[in-house]
C-alpha cells in the first residue's frame, strides 16, 4: 500500500514537476511581498505638511496697490462766474526714450478776455522722432505750457476749421463761458462754437449731486433732433472732438461748453493698478457762481 502511494507520488512529480515548481515559486514570492511590506512599514516616517504663512508686504509693495494721493483744489473764476475742482497732479506725458513714468502738476490758464479758461498739465516731455530712420534725432525737451501757446493753438485751429472754436488742447480742457440773454442766443452760441449746421437739441436738468437747480444739460443737435444720433454722422462738427459738455443756467444767463475728448484726460498711470480717471469728478464739480 505504502509502496503504491510512494510510486504514485513519484510518477506525479515526474509528470507534473513544472506545475509543482510554479506553485513553489509563487509561495516564495508571496512570502517575500508580505515580509517586505512589514519591513518598509516600520521605517516610514510621517512628516507634517507645513502651510506657508503669507508674509506682510513691504511699504513699496503696498504702494503699488494704492492710488497716489491727490489734493483737490477748488478753482474759482469770479469774472466768468464759475468754479471747478482740479487735482493738483496727474499722470504726466513723457514722449522720450527710455520711457519714464512721471507726475505732472495741473495748472489753470486764464484768458478772461476771450471768456476761456484752460486746464492742463503744466508741462510735458518730448523728443523729435524720425519715423523713416526709426530713431530719436533730438534730445528730450521739457515743454512748458503758457497762455500764449494756448491762444496760438486756439486761433490756428479756429481759422483752420472755419469757426469751430470749442476745441480740446493736447493735455487738457478749454472751458468756454459766456453770458447770454435767452435761448435764441444759446442757439447762436452753439452755431458760433460748433458750426452753422449745429443747433440746440434736447435739454434736461443736470442730474448731479449736489444739485444746482435750474442748470440744464444741453444736447447739441445736427441734422436731426434725435439725441441718439451720432454727431459724427451729421454735418455738425461737435462730434469731431468726442464727448462734449454744454450747460445752460437760464436764471444767471450763463452757458458753459467744454470738449472732453474721447479718452480720459486727467488720470493716474493707466499701466498700473488701481487706476483712476478724474474727468467725471472734475466736470461734475462744475458750478455757476
Amino acid at each position: 500500500m505504502n509502496n503504491n502511494l510512494l510510486n504514485s507520488f513519484r510518477n506525479f512529480i515526474k509528470t507534473k514537476w513544472k506545475i509543482v515548481l510554479l506553485v513553489v515559486i509563487l509561495v516564495f514570492v508571496m512570502i517575500g511581498i508580505i515580509f517586505g511590506y512589514y519591513l518598509v512599514k516600520k521605517e516610514v516616517v510621517v512628516v507634517p505638511i507645513e502651510v506657508p504663512i503669507e508674509k506682510e508686504k513691504s511699504e513699496d509693495e503696498l504702494q503699488e496697490n494704492v492710488l497716489p494721493e491727490v489734493i483737490w483744489i477748488k478753482y474759482v473764476n469770479s469774472q466768468l462766474g464759475f468754479s471747478i475742482d482740479v487735482p493738483d497732479k496727474v499722470h504726466g506725458c513723457y514722449r522720450c526714450y527710455p520711457k519714464k513714468v512721471i507726475e505732472a502738476p495741473v495748472k489753470v490758464f486764464e484768458d478772461n478776455e476771450n471768456d476761456i479758461v484752460y486746464i492742463s498739465q503744466r508741462h510735458y516731455y518730448e523728443a523729435e522722432y524720425d519715423s523713416r530712420l526709426r530713431k530719436y534725432i533730438r534730445d528730450c525737451e521739457k515743454i512748458e505750457y503758457s497762455l500764449e501757446i494756448f491762444k496760438y493753438e486756439y486761433t490756428e485751429w479756429k481759422n483752420f476749421l472755419d469757426g469751430f472754436s470749442v476745441l480740446k488742447p493736447f493735455l487738457g480742457w478749454a472751458i468756454v463761458v459766456k453770458t447770454i440773454k435767452n435761448e435764441d442766443e444759446l442757439d447762436e452760441f452753439i452755431k458760433e462754437n460748433y458750426g452753422p449746421k449745429c443747433h440746440t437739441g434736447d435739454k434736461e436738468f443736470w442730474k448731479i449731486h449736489p444739485y444746482q437747480e435750474g442748470v440744464y444739460d444741453v444736447f447739441v443737435g445736427g441734422e436731426t433732433d434725435d439725441k441718439n444720433t451720432n454727431l459724427r454722422a451729421t454735418s455738425c462738427r461737435a462730434g469731431w472732438v468726442g464727448r462734449i459738455k454744454l450747460l445752460y443756467f437760464s436764471e444767471k444767463n450763463k452757458v458753459m461748453a467744454v470738449s472732453l475728448g474721447s479718452e480720459c484726460t486727467f488720470q493716474t498711470n493707466p499701466q498700473l493698478q488701481p487706476y483712476q480717471c478724474y474727468d467725471e469728478e472734475m466736470i461734475n464739480s462744475f458750478r455757476f457762481e
